[in-house]
């Protein structure tokens, strides 16, 4: 198993903070002769997530979800962009497979949302891939 992201613990906290019950942490995809770890997957708590807009791309309702944890930390962003577009890429193709119905996202800190998917080509990747976003206040452990 992969090592977690040092914002796992937050990004889990703030989950089960707005309503989510996280049922498996992580979460194995089996396909082929190959295990892939997404970070967590969840369930939406029967009538907590009533408003719109606490997840961007997500719709209401008794949702099944997998999170992919990704902190900004290496010399370039646009290099984890880059890995992070093809892992979270990679999930969805297997999720479409092996759980169509379980909606993937990727966790970031707040931090990360405003200095990487506030510009052009952060904005570019949530419109035409397209990429599915919690954004995380990890002070408060809250999500936004």
């Amino acid at each position: 198993m992969p090592p977690r992201d040092a914002i796992h613990g937050q990004i889990r906290r703030a989950l089960v903070k707005d309503g989510w019950q996280i049922t498996d942490d992580p979460y194995v995809i089996s396909y082929g002769e190959r295990f892939l770890f997404i970070d967590l997957a969840a369930r939406e708590l029967v009538g907590v997530n009533e408003l719109p807009g606490h997840f961007l791309g997500a719709e209401c309702g008794k949702s099944r979800i997998a999170i992919e944890i990704k902190e900004f930390r290496g010399n370039s962003v646009i290099v984890n962009l880059e890995q992070y577009i093809g892992q979270y890429v990679l999930y969805r193709l297997l999720l479409d497979q092996v759980d169509p119905l379980r909606q993937l996202y990727l966790a970031i800190s707040e931090t990360t949302y405003n200095e990487v998917f506030q510009e052009a080509i952060g904005e570019l990747v949530i419109l035409e891939l397209p990429m599915k976003i919690v954004v995380v206040d990890l002070e408060k452990e809250e999500v936004q």
